[in-house]
């Protein structure tokens, strides 16, 4: 795969963490939900995302899925970048990928079941499949 991609699945990966932060912060009181760099469509609501947080969907591993998520995120996107720098093999990433596909398919059958539509969780969900489809190029 081209360096540039895995570049550009790094940069999605870290704004996937971000916006992992982003509602771990504002579901922990740390951050206002209103915020100028989380584009309109993807901003909490309240009432909805948050209320995922008390269902079994809201953490694996006993860490809250946005902890667990943002740091992750990190990681993926440091793999990712360290592939064309020859400091990771292709296959970390990769897995890394196919774990984020395998949980995100199990919180999204969570979102249908509990009948919410989180948009931050919807687009980073989105985000980990864009990222694993660029690494099958």
């Amino acid at each position: 795969m081209d360096a540039a991609l895995y570049f550009i699945g790094a940069l999605l990966a870290f704004v996937g963490g971000a916006f992992s932060f982003y509602f771990y912060a504002v579901s922990n009181h740390r951050m206002l939900y209103s915020q100028w760099w989380v584009p309109r469509v993807c901003q909490l609501d309240l009432a909805e995302c948050v209320s995922i947080i008390k269902t079994k969907y809201g953490e694996i591993f006993g860490i809250q899925n946005a902890l667990s998520g943002t740091i992750f995120l990190i990681a993926y996107g440091f793999a990712l970048m360290g592939v064309p720098l020859r400091l990771i093999p292709e296959f970390i990433p990769f897995v890394m990928g196919a774990f984020t596909i395998i949980i995100g398919l199990y919180l999204v059958n969570g979102l249908f079941k509990l009948k919410t539509v989180c948009p931050i969780c919807i687009t980073v969900h989105a985000l980990n499949v864009v990222i694993f489809s660029i690494q099958l190029i």
